[in-house]
């Protein structure tokens, strides 16, 4: 992918018509890039149609976590495809509620 479709700039359609920087949504997940005004082709930004791929397909697996103890905290340890698939980095605060007495949500 040239560094034009992934910045979101107009290329080329198929049709040859040039084509209109555009997010979309998939799976949830904000993705760039760009959809022809003429024949309604899309291109999607890799790297971001990746993430939702990655997501897709992780998404109804069941994985498991570890709590450690780190000082006076306790620590969820999460497994790294699914830091990776949310987009996730290390020192990232994310809200935490609780549903139920064995329901935790965190939102990303």
């Amino acid at each position: 992918m040239t560094k034009k479709k992934e910045e979101g700039e107009h290329i080329r359609c198929i049709c040859g018509t040039k084509t209109v920087p555009k997010q979309f949504r998939l799976e949830g997940i904000k993705v760039r890039g760009s959809e022809c005004p003429k024949c309604g082709e899309t291109y999607f930004n890799s790297e971001d149609a990746n993430k939702a791929l990655i997501y897709n397909k992780i998404k109804h697996e069941i994985m498991s976590g570890k709590v450690a103890k780190a000082g006076n905290s306790y620590v969820l340890r999460l497994p790294k495809k699914l830091v990776n698939a949310l987009g996730l980095s290390e020192g990232r605060t994310i809200p935490i509620r609780i549903d139920s007495p064995t329901e935790v949500v965190l939102s990303v």
